[in-house]
Formats: structure tokens, sequence, C-alpha cells
């Protein structure tokens, strides 16, 4: 189980991308999942949350209780043309469950995730030595530039703040490409404004601003939550790119998450470079999908292929910090 399958995300999920969706919530003992239904014409099953969570999990507790979760997840999918069960873990039992059901099992999108050492200087210690030295010099060629700060959103006030420069500047980069960005949508914001007040709420909040003379050079969205840093989002100012902003923030989030308990940081969806350049490895992930052998679930099928790979590229477009 992840961030996003915290009733928080959810909640806030349903409340703002609820229209023209049914909710399930599946509970057996030892074992729960979270999904959602859509569609007239053809009704698909999927995962609660699916187009903003990037991860999808069950709560498995007990090994035995998968196979009659799963049950249960084919009972309701039989009132669908289609499942399409994305951002499974591949080491989950529901993955064993599909594969023995005869359910296509195909990769989903690769997330990297970064393994913390016990100190930040070991972290650095076991990079490779160009960015070894970037993270080390950086920031202090930053702090003879600027008057440099770096906050972490604490109060209601820092919160708003924070989230009001991360939508600028994460919109600026890409209006200046012709485009919107992901963050422009007004739903979008209102969303991620409902989880971050949770999120501040219950201290699961990691929301990072770095500032140079005064004015917002690079945000980090981030979660911690069980043990684990969840990157969802940065932005940053582009004409500071030359100075690096974006390195000299994750590195003094890294720092922080190692200090407070984190084990992992998961930067989630996208292979994107940079977050190999930090030490991250790929953890594989499993999409789990089985349609009606109907005209409406050939249809299904057909359509939910093209609007994977849709979104695969406008998260390869948008998904850099």
């Amino acid at each position: 189980m992840t961030v996003f399958q915290s009733s928080e995300y959810r909640a806030a999920y349903a409340q703002v991308f609820g229209r023209g969706k049914r909710f399930h919530a599946l509970d057996v003992p030892g074992a729960q999942v979270w999904l959602q239904s859509r569609g007239i014409a053809a009704r698909r099953l999927e995962m609660w949350g699916t187009g903003i969570a990037d991860l999808g999990d069950a709560n498995v507790e007990a090994p035995d209780a998968a196979p009659i979760l799963w049950r249960e997840i084919e009972a309701l999918s039989q009132s669908c043309q289609g499942a399409h069960l994305a951002q499974i873990a591949a080491d989950s039992p529901l993955v064993a469950c599909a594969r023995a059901a005869n359910w296509t099992i195909s990769d989903a999108e690769t997330c990297p995730v970064l393994t913390f050492p016990a100190t930040f200087d070991e972290y650095v210690k076991s990079l490779g030595k160009n960015m070894r030295e970037q993270i080390k010099r950086y920031p202090k060629r930053l702090e003879k530039q600027f008057a440099v700060e770096y906050e972490l959103a604490q109060t209601p006030a820092q919160l708003e703040i924070a989230l009001a420069d991360l939508f600028r500047l994460h919109g600026k980069r890409w209006r200046a490409r012709g485009q919107t960005g992901v963050l422009g949508l007004p739903s979008r914001q209102k969303f991620h404004r409902l989880v971050c007040r949770k999120f501040l709420e219950n201290n699961w909040l990691r929301l990072w601003t770095l500032r140079v003379d005064g004015r917002a050079a690079c945000v980090l969205l981030s979660y911690f939550w069980g043990e684990k840093y969840y990157f969802f989002i940065g932005g940053f100012e582009p004409e500071l790119m030359r100075w690096s902003v974006g390195t000299c923030l994750f590195s003094r989030v890294f720092q922080s998450a190692i200090e407070e308990g984190a084990r992992e940081f998961d930067f989630l969806r996208g292979a994107e470079e940079y977050k190999y350049r930090f030490g991250a490895l790929d953890r594989p992930y499993q999409t789990l999908s089985h349609f009606s052998p109907t005209p409406r679930g050939h249809l299904l099928k057909r359509r939910i292929g093209l609007e994977t790979a849709f979104m695969a590229r406008i998260h390869e477009k948008f998904g850099a910090n």
C-alpha cells in the first residue's frame, strides 16, 4: 500500500475527479483494494485515482487473503467491458492471481527509486565523481551569487505561498514552449491544494522551496509516508537554470529525508535522466488487464491502448522537475 491509497488521497480524488465514476472499496479479511469504474457505452474497471496517482496497489496483510480478494476483483470486472489495473508492483500478490486467471500482464511505466544509506555523507560518497562534485559545489556557488533560503512549508500560509510558486514556475517553463503544463488545469490545482492541506495536518507533506534574493527559484512537492519519500512534481525558474537550482534543492531534500529516517526516495513514474544521476534504480511495475470478447470489449481495449501511449508521452514531456 502506498500514499496514493490513503483515505485522504482517495477522498480528495473523488471530490475533484469523481464525476461520472463509481468508486469501489473491496474489503475481505486480511486484504483491501480500492477501484473505480467509468464509461457508458464501454465501462472500464481501474485503480482508484487513475489519471493522477502514480502507483496502484492493494493492502494485503495476509498472503492467503490475496486469492479471495482477487475473486472479488474478478466478480466486479464482470460488470464492465474491460479491466485495466495499472502501476501494480511486480512483487504484488495480485500479479500472481492475475496470471493464474489468464489476464494479460504487461510492463507498466518505470519508477526509479533511490535507496538511502544511513547518513547523507554516505549517500554523497555513493555517487559518481561528477555528481558528487556537483552536489558539493553547486550550493556553494549559488550562495556566493545570491542570498539563498531553503524553506519547508510547515504552516497553512507557507503552504499556500509554496503551491502558488509551484504552479507559477511549472507553468512558466512550459508556456515558454507554447504549452500549458499539467498544473495549469484548475481542477489539478484544486486537487493538490486539498491533498496538501490534509497531508500538512498529518505531517506527510514535504513541500520545499529554494529562494534566491527573496524569490522562488525552485519548488519540489513530495510526500513522506511509511518511511518513504514520494516525489510528485516540481518547478523551477527557467532564467536560473544555469545555476542548477534543481540539483541544489534536491540535495537539501535528500539530506532532510535521510535525517528524518526515510529509507527510500521514490521518483515515481518516468525514466528522466536526472533521476539516475542521483543514484536511482528502476523498480518494475505491471499492468493487469482483461477485456470481454465483444465488439465493445475490443473497442475499449484499443481506446485504452491509445490513451496509455498518449499519457506516457505527456508524462515524459511534463514529468521532469
